[in-house]
């Protein structure tokens, strides 16, 4: 094995021109190994206050531009970004700990993403509505926000960053990224590349630093218009306190608690498959992840045996190294210590362990790995089925009826996707309206699309993000009414 490479990067303020004196810095470690990997800037006080207005600045020249401009410019800027894809990819591989591949492909879909709402910049329309008199004109106009502040989390550091950059950018918005501790350098590298393929000064800013701090000193600036989150139900809920008495805009996607429904027609190889990919990729990192899987009884056994099998064959390490993996460690020791407790209080409880459950050998002691994990016989009273584990974990429960799995999929405070696995258009269009969520997929996983919206019902979120709706989030819409004189 070739030896570990370990370049020391360091994510500045990105704040313009203007260099950014005495600034502390703090290290950011590799989850697969525990060596440094990086250093971040911490902002201070002073830095909120130049970054809001660098972002005023640069708004009030970006939100002037005719929206093909923003386009073709939005659009040269990621063409560079793709330049970039590797180096980036590996900064990611190196904080995050997800496979080298994974990360590369994780850039480009960011780009992806801005290059669909950059598309959407020439599609913001207007409307004209009729009015009382023949002398008044009605015009309806929509207009950018503002400053837009974007935090962001650790488990997909740049596709999560791309749903806020797109849109509002595409809009007219300027913004200031706050990314979170754990993965910083991706992000910082991202948007200097952005900057450095022809965004202007201060477009998008870049602040790094202690998430209560820098993070609500953001949240309640006067000058700033919005807040997107991506996150805890618990953090967004704080966040939405801060932003409430000054009535900001927020948008909020939150946490997940995802329940799989497979009835006895699925094709059930393809849907181990799915189920495996869903539950075990990026280590179960993700608030789409199924958690729980609620399977007829007639076909249970067969689809556990088959989502293990799956598991099993996966191949886990430090995804910077080659060949590339399919699971890297988990990224923080938090994420791993709470699945080791969630699996422990069901295996306490009377679950089975079908596979998995403990560290892969031969990896090194400093990481933060876990194997894919399959258990059965699970109850509700297990925390693995009412709380969401963030962790590579299949819990499997039988159902008897699919009125009781549907209830039991929707018996929960979050309500962000389901799933569901039938070959039975008629049942997939009744389960697919009764279940309890803003995302639904039937047969497949690939919930996350910049075609479709991705709303989070009851605690999952508030607010939309990707689709077309979501420029809609970073817009003002202002009534024109006009008298006009009659013609002489």
């Amino acid at each position: 094995m070739n030896p570990r490479p370990a370049p020391l990067y360091a994510a500045s303020l990105l704040l313009g021109a203007t260099p950014c004196e005495g600034v502390r810095s703090a290290e950011v470690r590799s989850p697969a190994t525990g060596a440094v990997v990086g250093t971040y800037a911490l902002a201070e006080a002073r830095h909120v206050e130049q970054a809001v207005s660098l972002a005023e600045t640069a708004f009030r020249a970006w939100s002037g531009l005719v929206a093909h401009e923003r386009e073709a410019r939005l659009r040269k800027a990621t063409a560079f970004v793709r330049t970039k894809a590797a180096e980036i990819g590996r900064l990611m591989a190196l904080e995050q700990g997800k496979p080298l591949a994974q990360s590369q492909s994780e850039v480009i879909g960011a780009c992806d993403t801005i290059d669909y709402y950059a598309a959407e910049a020439v599609r913001i329309e207007g409307s004209t509505n009729p009015t009382e008199k023949g002398e008044l004109r009605s015009i309806v106009i929509r207009q950018p926000l503002g400053v837009v502040v974007a935090i962001t989390p650790w488990n997909y550091p740049l596709a999560l960053l791309s749903w806020k950059l797109g849109p509002a950018l595409a809009a007219g918005c300027s913004v200031i990224v706050k990314p979170t501790p754990v993965t910083p350098l991706s992000p910082h590298a991202f948007c200097k590349a952005l900057a450095d393929g022809g965004l202007p000064e201060g477009l998008v800013c870049f602040l790094t630093g202690d998430d209560v701090a820098v993070g609500q000193a953001l949240v309640t600036h006067p000058r700033v218009a919005k807040i997107a989150f991506t996150g805890s139900t618990a953090t967004g809920r704080t966040l939405m306190r801060l932003a409430g008495p000054l009535l900001k805009k927020i948008t909020l996607e939150l946490g997940g608690h995802c329940p799989a429904i497979v009835c006895e027609d699925a094709d059930l190889p393809a849907t181990a498959k799915a189920i495996a990919y869903k539950a075990f990729r990026n280590m179960g990192q993700s608030c789409s992840s199924i958690n729980r899987i609620y399977a007829h009884h007639t076909i249970i056994e067969r689809l556990i045996a088959l989502v293990a099998a799956e598991g099993r064959a996966m191949t886990i390490g430090d995804g910077i190294e080659p060949p590339n993996v399919d699971l890297g460690p988990m990224t923080t020791a938090g994420t791993l210590a709470k699945v080791q407790a969630h699996v422990a209080d069901a295996l306490s409880k009377g679950a089975t362990l079908v596979s998995g459950g403990e560290a892969p050998a031969g990896l090194p002691a400093g990481g933060h790995y876990y194997q894919p994990t399959v258990l059965s016989h699970v109850t509700h009273e297990m925390l693995v089925m009412r709380e969401e584990t963030f962790g590579p974990v299949a819990p499997f429960m039988a159902y008897q009826d699919l009125d009781q799995a549907i209830a039991w999929a929707n018996d929960t405070e979050y309500g962000l996707c389901a799933y569901l696995f039938t070959r039975d258009l008629g049942r997939t269009l009744r389960v697919s309206e009764r279940l309890e969520a803003g995302s639904v997929c039937v047969n497949h996983v690939a919930v996350n699309t910049s075609y479709g919206p991705y709303e989070g019902w009851k605690s999952s979120g508030f607010g939309v993000e990707l689709g077309r709706c979501a420029i809609d989030e970073y817009l003002h819409r202002k009534h024109i009414k006009i008298a006009v004189p009659a013609c002489s």
